[in-house]
């Protein structure tokens, strides 16, 4: 009996993190994050670092405005994406559906609960972080393994993504803004006049 429950408490203790996180995100309704990205490959040694700012908001609006190393900005209303090039004065915009990801969904856009997306494969402490490691339940080349590090107040400071080919994007977590108010614009399609669109 004993052993049973030695292998029993590790499982509800998973549960329970997963759990208290998923309540959490319930309560953001509008995020903006200070990021760093850092892209790895296993055939490369060094990785594409980028800096920049993101925004969400409940419902499936977005914004992410990469500053380094060179300036492009990702928005969405909830129905169209749009990726601007500022350099090249030229955009390409789709419809949000063919680019769905639940993956996306539930890690980001605060869209989908993280039980429903993700299975709980493991859970690592390190101090006073701990690093949850998820997989998703319904298979995604692009998304093989994802670990979630919290802070002490379950705070996500960063998040790692494994594809299947081992190739790692990590977003660290610089700076985190919850419920704020939003322009009018910060999720609004627009463009500058003289940028050439290229629709898919």
């Amino acid at each position: 009996m004993i052993y049973m429950i030695l292998i029993i408490i590790p499982f509800l203790s998973w549960g329970q993190t997963l759990h208290l996180l998923e309540k959490k995100l319930e309560g953001i309704k509008t995020l903006k994050v200070s990021f760093i990205q850092k892209v790895s490959y296993s055939w490369y040694p060094k990785p594409d670092v980028s800096k920049g700012f993101f925004y969400a908001q409940r419902g499936g609006k977005f914004r992410i405005e990469y500053e380094q190393p060179e300036r492009m900005t990702i928005v969405s209303d909830g129905n169209d994406i749009l990726v601007y090039y500022p350099k090249e004065k030229s955009a390409i915009m789709d419809r949000v559906e063919n680019n769905r990801s639940a993956v996306v969904e539930a890690l980001f856009l605060l869209s989908k609960p993280l039980s429903d997306v993700f299975d709980q494969v493991g859970e690592i402490k390190k101090e006073a972080n701990t690093t949850l490691v998820l997989k998703p339940k319904i298979r995604d080349d692009n998304f093989y393994r994802i670990y979630v590090e919290l802070d002490d107040e379950l705070n996500i400071r960063s998040v790692k993504v494994e594809d299947k080919d081992g190739t790692t994007t990590t977003v660290e977590f610089l700076s985190i803004n919850k419920n704020f108010s939003p322009s009018e614009d910060l999720f609004r399609i627009k463009l500058p006049t003289g940028v050439k669109v290229n629709r898919l």
